[in-house]
């Protein structure tokens, strides 16, 4: 440990995480900041959220995210369910686990995204067989309406693309729940500034891919300012750091050693 850097205690470590994402705790209760004499809002969500439980380790300095999401079978048949199952589940985990900091410590966040038919997210699984049809998934993260994962089976020339494409589709939709909890209707569906609210078209602002870098699952980008760098969709995109941060703040906390 540096000579100058602090013992990180639970309490610290909750402090920070929620001042990291704009949701501060400590000395913010108050109903008036005495210092500049403005109303801040007091933040009531944190660690709330049914569908997602967290395990930090101060120690090891490793936090496991286990998020429920119900995976609904429609008409699939049994082998197309359980490889659509595997490939979103699969997909949150890979985008959505990262190295993140806290008060000045880094944390290797693993995202751990599991079946479960009670407190999770539920999911319409579907296949697309248009070859002429890119059909879109969804998820309003809202009370009452499913998110619609969907495979688009006859759109992409082999089944490997087809794999990966939906398990990147997969771990974008289930970030909708997150942004939704965190930070509602502008955030998430808005893709996070890049797209109207209501809409969901892109900007005149909206960037392209970037050259180089991480792409933000989260975030919608205009693939005809820079085509070249599409095919870095797959390969670089990541959830942002502060997502992953949203993410735990949602979650039941568990502490350990």
């Amino acid at each position: 440990m540096p000579e100058n850097q602090e013992i990180l205690t639970l309490e610290k470590f909750h402090e920070a995480l929620h001042k990291d994402i704009d949701k501060p705790v400590k000395d913010f209760r108050k109903k008036w900041n005495q210092a500049h004499r403005r109303h801040i809002k007091v933040h009531t969500g944190a660690h709330k959220a049914a569908w997602a439980k967290a395990t930090v380790s101060l120690n090891k300095k490793i936090i496991i995210v286990h998020v429920n999401l119900n995976f609904k079978k429609n008409s699939l048949s049994d082998a197309d369910y359980e490889k659509l199952k595997y490939l979103a589940r699969t997909g949150i985990d890979k985008y959505w686990s990262r190295r993140i900091t806290v008060a000045g410590n880094s944390f290797m966040v693993w995202v751990k995204a599991q079946h479960n038919y009670v407190n999770a997210i539920p999911v319409d699984l579907y296949v697309e067989t248009d070859k002429d049809n890119y059909a879109r998934s969804m998820n309003p993260a809202t009370l009452g309406i499913d998110a619609s994962f969907i495979y688009n089976k006859g759109w992409h020339n082999n089944t490997a693309n087809a794999d990966s494409d939906f398990q990147l589709v997969s771990a974008h939709e289930f970030g909708h729940s997150v942004l939704m909890y965190a930070g509602g209707m502008a955030l998430s569906w808005g893709h996070k500034g890049s797209t109207g609210i209501l809409s969901q078209a892109g900007k005149s602002s909206t960037p392209g891919y970037p050259k180089s870098g991480s792409i933000d699952v989260m975030k919608y980008y205009d693939w005809k300012k820079n085509f070249a760098t599409l095919q870095r969709r797959v390969t670089d995109s990541i959830a942002m750091e502060i997502d992953v941060k949203r993410l735990i703040w949602g979650a039941n906390i568990k502490w350990t050693k």
